[in-house]
């Protein structure tokens, strides 16, 4: 049986072509680096014999298989939106709930702390026969939307016209500027723009994004292994040593030493004290 990530998370973006691959690959990384456990999914992509696989990228980025992260009949190959895609080579196009389905069968045994759904081109942009992109993020019910957008000329716009159409299916969004050079005056401008005239959560950075990532990832007791939110500390005993993964809530491997102790998680490592 399948377990949905205990963070699920939405990589969409204001149009094709604007980074969403690069920026959900940059942030796989660090999360798999940092010994978080993450899985992503890209639940139908187009493109052209030549073009790099989008699933290949994540998939390489969260060490799973590349099938996995998007199955081979939700692959097209011509470079036009997933939909057009399937008609145009003679398949038929996929429905929303037919690409929620896949998506939710395919996560782990086990619940893993992030998990990625990167979607093909702009929120409006159509996903399956019945709906776009924005129809798609909201059938997934992320607890997170990223939306990324480029930097420079012409974001404003885009990322206005993107967050309304979030906003119709009940979505809100952090704002991702790619290709943000702090030397750009452009590029500070539209970020103060969008931060301090429209009000938006503007990051500039993978560090960033992982912090925010990370900032709304659950934790749990180590004493009882229950999210924090449902323990009331009543299982706290002095000088008593951590039983459970505060990340993940897993039991954990306690090793004892004169001078610390470790606690080892299957998942995330070791945490010494």
């Amino acid at each position: 049986m399948s377990e949905r990530p205990r963070r699920l998370v939405v990589v969409a973006g204001t149009a094709t072509e604007i980074g969403k691959t690069w920026v959900s690959a940059a942030l796989a990384t660090e999360l798999v680096e940092d010994h978080w456990a993450v899985e992503a999914r890209k639940p139908a992509q187009s493109g052209g014999p030549d073009d790099p696989s989008d699933a290949d990228l994540l998939a390489a980025a969260t060490e799973e298989a590349s099938t996995t992260v998007c199955p081979p009949h939700r692959r097209y190959s011509v470079p036009m939106a997933p939909p057009m895609a399937a008609e145009a080579t003679g398949l038929e196009p996929p429905t929303i709930g037919e690409l929620v389905g896949e998506v939710t069968a395919s996560w782990g045994s086990r619940a893993t702390d992030v998990g990625l759904v990167e979607l093909a081109g702009g929120v409006a942009s159509p996903a399956a026969a019945d709906g776009d992109g924005a129809d798609l993020a909201a059938a997934l019910a992320p607890d997170a939307v990223v939306l990324v957008a480029d930097a420079g000329l012409g974001t404003i716009n885009a990322v206005r016209l993107s967050l309304a159409r979030l906003a119709a299916v009940g979505l809100n969004a952090v704002v991702y500027l790619n290709r943000y050079d702090d030397g750009d005056d452009l590029h500070r401008r539209n970020r103060a723009w969008l931060a301090d005239r429209d009000g938006l959560s503007v990051l500039t950075s993978i560090s960033a994004l992982v912090e925010w990532t990370l900032g709304r990832a659950p934790l749990h007791c180590g004493y009882c292994g229950k999210p924090v939110t449902e323990c009331d500390s009543s299982c706290t005993r002095p000088l008593d040593l951590d039983r459970f993964c505060v990340r993940c809530g897993r039991r954990v491997v306690v090793s004892l030493s004169p001078v610390r102790h470790s606690a080892s998680c299957k998942l995330h490592g070791t945490h010494c004290a």
